[in-house]
């Protein structure tokens, strides 16, 4: 939690590396609608009726996750919604785009808005067949499907509306994934994969990917265009 101070030599400015505001934007206490449980009485035969009472259940989401749980979430719409493997590597990078560009940070609060969403456009770009955000809202009915149409608008507008993934980024994710079959000294590979100069493979999946994105980017800066 320390990267979120701020640190008074910098005259009130933010010296971490995310904003505790944009932490609070992407809280899934704002996108989650609120639970209940009903209890009921039934009354005496004399008086035929019942009696029930509504009390809203508090959800705890400063919990960190495990990594079973966070399988598990993303495993169940996967399934559910049927989204390809790539997709996968599409929203990691759309994960990490809105982490760079707004400094949202991945905490307990904000991991799962921030992964299904991130898991929503990647559906929309990658997949011939894309997914429809009610099918979201289906598989988690605590998202709701206005609450997830907001989130979806404010990502986008956080990353500046820049869907584009070139081949060679693609491919730098990809082979980062694949070095977690070797789990030595990962998080530093990872980062020289990502970050580094590697050569582009121009694979088949890569220009797809790249095709897809450039299209849906100038779909989207056409509806901005249009709604000023």
């Amino acid at each position: 939690e320390r990267r979120f101070e701020v640190n008074a030599g910098t005259h009130g400015k933010n010296s971490g590396l995310f904003k505790a505001s944009m932490m609070e934007h992407y809280s899934q206490y704002n996108f989650c609608d609120p639970t209940y449980k009903c209890a009921m009485v039934r009354l005496p035969m004399a008086r035929p009726g019942m009696i029930y009472g509504l009390r809203e259940i508090q959800t705890n989401y400063d919990k960190i996750p495990t990594e079973q749980e966070i399988y598990e979430f993303g495993h169940r719409l996967f399934q559910k919604v049927q989204l390809s493997s790539e997709c996968s590597i599409v929203c990691l990078i759309y994960m990490e785009r809105l982490m760079e560009i707004a400094k949202v940070p991945v905490v307990a609060r904000t991991w799962r808005p921030i992964f299904m969403c991130g898991l929503l456009l990647a559906s929309k770009v990658w997949q011939d067949l894309s997914s429809w955000n009610i099918e979201f809202a289906s598989v988690y009915p605590q998202f709701s499907l206005d609450q997830i149409n907001r989130l979806e608008l404010l990502f986008l507008k956080n990353i500046k509306w820049d869907l584009y993934i070139s081949s060679s980024l693609y491919a730098k994710y990809y082979f980062a994934l694949r070095s977690l079959l070797e789990k030595r000294d990962f998080r530093n590979r990872y980062n020289r994969m990502v970050l580094g100069h590697t050569s582009a493979a121009e694979n088949d999946q890569a220009l797809k990917v790249q095709q897809r994105s450039e299209q849906i980017k100038e779909k989207a800066l056409l509806q901005l265009s249009r709604s000023m």
